[in-house]
């Protein structure tokens, strides 16, 4: 129950942030500023240039923290299937190369048929997992419907699971119907979270406290491999797309002629192979796919999702400008995204040196046999 109240509440505070970065446009673009086509357009005109390279910086971050949360998501999955005979550093570098070409591709279109075929695995792996919530009800544990100790967890993975905060301003401007955006994005939001909810409910009734992190380590049966593998290939195809908005930007910043064709631009193939390495090295170096969600949803997210977005609501319309009630809400959003963001940074890093130090201990060990 308070999983599930937190990710509405998670959802109802996403979708009102990323109604206020629409709001924000409109009125900018009233007053005669042209060419905002995304967040970091937004943060330019409202902050100046350091606004545009901290939204932009932020969104680079959590568009590879999604990216590299994805090889954890595959690594854990490969390794469960194999029973621990494959090594996690071959599993991980071992997708580097199709990735590494994948990611050279300079138009989304290009990528739409790898998109397909991710959206159809990933249909009938969460399908197959669905069915064996109910299959394998096994443990004896008592349903607890609030347990404040996982809090914090929580609700740093339902704002990741639900950020996508750097496409809305795109998707507004694409929308064939303008004005009917907003009722639009609250269906869709609404849609998913309650496909989540009920995801996740399943997935704790099923398990109980056994239940692990990502849920398809629980699955059991002759099955299970296939589930494993649909959702890997899933994941696997969406990491391209994830990556493509990460290598621009990187790439304008970093490379003085990053316009020039591809083909005759050897430094921009490069760099590109550059980033999928790092987001592997990364992958292995922080084997827990929960915690790693949590580092990035409490720290990145919060900030891109909540904090930026109400603190661009005041500066553009100003305390004048608004109603009390839109200023008080802003107001409690901004303070309660910076203590939470720090809470669950902080808790988020702790959670990971706990799992670095059993890792060292158990190498000592190894070494002393």
């Amino acid at each position: 129950l308070l999983g599930t109240l937190s990710l509405f509440l998670v959802s109802a505070g996403n979708v009102y942030a990323m109604l206020l970065l629409v709001k924000c446009r409109k009125k900018l673009e009233r007053d005669g500023y042209i060419g905002i086509k995304g967040y970091g357009d937004l943060g330019r005109e409202v902050m100046g240039p350091r606004g545009e390279v901290l939204v932009n910086a932020c969104l680079v971050v959590s568009q590879a923290g999604f990216a590299t949360a994805y090889l954890i998501f595959i690594a854990a999955n490969v390794q469960s299937i194999t029973s621990g005979k494959a090594g996690r550093a071959l599993i991980i570098y071992a997708c580097v190369p199709i990735l590494a070409m994948l990611v050279q591709f300079r138009d989304m279109k290009k990528l739409s048929p790898f998109s397909l075929v991710a959206d159809v695995a990933n249909l009938m792996g969460l399908s197959c997992v669905i069915f064996q919530d109910f299959e394998y009800y096994t443990h004896s544990d008592s349903i607890k419907a609030v347990d404040f100790t996982g809090v914090v967890y929580v609700i740093s993975v339902c704002i990741y699971s639900l950020e996508g905060v750097g496409l809305i301003l795109p998707l507004e401007s694409s929308c064939a119907n303008r004005e009917g955006f907003p009722k639009l994005l609250k269906q869709v939001i609404l849609g998913i979270t309650l496909l989540m909810a009920f995801f996740g409910t399943c997935g704790y009734i099923a398990f109980g406290d056994d239940t692990i992190s990502p849920i398809s380590l629980n699955l059991q049966g002759e099955s299970a491999a296939f589930v494993q593998m649909a959702l890997c290939l899933a994941i696997y195809l969406t990491y391209p797309i994830m990556m493509f908005p990460v290598s621009d930007v990187l790439e304008n910043l970093f490379l003085s002629d990053a316009r020039k064709p591809p083909r005759s631009y050897c430094p921009s193939r490069t760099f590109r192979l550059t980033i999928v390495l790092m987001t592997a090295t990364i992958a292995y170096t922080i084997p827990n796919f929960g915690k790693f969600l949590e580092l990035v949803g409490a720290s990145i997210c919060t900030l891109l999702g909540f904090i930026l977005p109400c603190m661009f609501h005041i500066k553009v319309f100003g305390r004048s400008g608004m109603k009390i009630w839109e200023y008080f809400l802003d107001v409690c959003i901004m303070i309660f995204g910076v203590f939470f963001g720090a809470l669950g940074t902080v808790e988020a890093v702790m959670k990971l040196m706990e799992d670095d130090e059993v890792v060292t201990e158990m190498s000592k060990e190894m070494l002393e046999l």
